[in-house]
C-alpha cells in the first residue's frame, strides 16, 4: 500500500523496472581461473589461483576497479603477487602506478617498452596521425600516470609460473615492446592489441595506433605457428574456440 503523502510510481515506470537491464557486471569469466576485467579504456585480465596475475592496468583511474573485481571474486588484493603490461600504452598502463601503491606485486614489462614506462617523461603519444597526435597531447599530459615500476624486464621465450606455464611472445609493431601471452596448458592466448576482432573478423592492429604494420603483421604470421582455441584481445570479445585456424588464415592474407 502506498504511504499517505506519497503518490503511487506510474505504470509504465513500474513495467521499465521489471524490464530494465541489470547493470553490466564488471567482468567476465572467459575460462575456469581467468577474468577479463572492464577497465577505463581497454580490458585488463586476472589470472586466478593460489596467486593472481593481473594483465594490463587499463587507463588512470582504474586501479580501483581491478581491486573490486578481485573481492568480488572473494579474494584479497594482497594475493596480486605479479603484474604483466602487455604494451606501453595509456589505455594499458594508465592504472598501473596507482595499483602499484594499493599492492606490492611484482611487475614484468617486455624491456623494449621497459623506458617508456620507467621515466618521469611522459607516456608517448600513441596517436600515428600528426594531426590526431596534436589534438590528443593536452589531454594526454594532463592526464599522464607518471612513472611505474618495473621490476622484470621481460624477452621472447621467457615463462612465468602462471597457469602451469606463462610464455612471452615478443610481437612487435603495435610498440617495439608488444607482447601477447600463451597458456599452452590452457590453450589460450591474451594478445593486446596486437590484433582486432570487429564484426566477426579478424584483422591487423588499428593503424591509428600501430608504429610498425609490416612489422605487426610478421608477428602474427609468428602467432599463427602457436596452437590454442581461445583468443583474448584488449578492447573486444573473445574467440572462445578455433582461434589458431582463424588466426593462420589472417597471417596468411594480411597485407600491411
Amino acid at each position: 500500500m502506498t504511504q499517505p503523502g506519497l503518490s503511487r510510481r506510474p505504470a509504465w515506470q513500474e513495467r521499465w523496472n521489471e524490464v530494465a537491464p541489470v547493470p553490466l557486471r564488471p567482468y567476465v569469466e572467459v575460462l575456469p581461473g581467468l577474468y577479463q576485467v572492464r577497465t577505463r579504456g581497454s580490458k585488463a585480465y586476472l589470472v586466478v589461483e593460489d596467486q593472481i596475475t593481473v594483465i594490463d592496468c587499463g587507463s588512470p583511474g582504474s586501479a580501483e576497479r581491478i581491486l573490486q573485481v578481485v573481492e568480488m571474486l572473494g579474494r584479497s588484493p594482497d594475493d596480486i603477487a605479479t603484474i604483466v603490461i602487455t604494451h606501453a600504452h595509456f589505455d594499458h598502463v594508465g592504472g598501473l602506478p596507482e595499483l602499484q601503491r594499493w599492492v606490492p606485486a611484482r611487475t614484468g614489462v617486455h624491456l623494449a617498452d621497459a623506458p617508456a614506462i620507467d621515466s618521469d617523461e611522459p607516456l608517448p603519444n600513441p596517436f600515428m596521425n600528426p594531426l590526431l597526435a596534436r589534438i590528443c597531447e593536452p589531454y594526454l599530459l594532463r592526464n599522464d600516470p607518471g612513472r611505474g615500476r618495473i621490476d622484470v624486464r621481460l624477452r621472447d621465450g621467457d615463462v612465468l609460473p602462471v597457469f602451469g606455464g606463462m610464455r612471452i611472445v615478443h610481437m612487435p609493431g603495435h610498440t617495439p615492446g608488444s607482447i601477447a601471452l600463451y597458456f599452452p596448458n590452457r590453450g589460450a592466448v591474451i594478445v593486446g592489441d596486437a590484433m582486432q576482432y570487429k564484426f566477426g573478423r579478424l584483422m591487423l592492429p588499428s593503424r591509428l595506433f600501430t608504429q610498425d604494420m609490416a612489422l605487426a603483421a610478421a608477428s602474427i604470421r609468428k602467432l599463427a605457428e602457436l596452437d590454442f582455441e581461445t583468443l583474448c584481445f584488449s578492447h573486444f570479445r573473445p574467440i572462445l574456440s578455433g582461434a589458431a585456424p582463424r588466426v593462420r588464415e589472417l597471417a596468411r592474407t594480411a597485407r600491411a
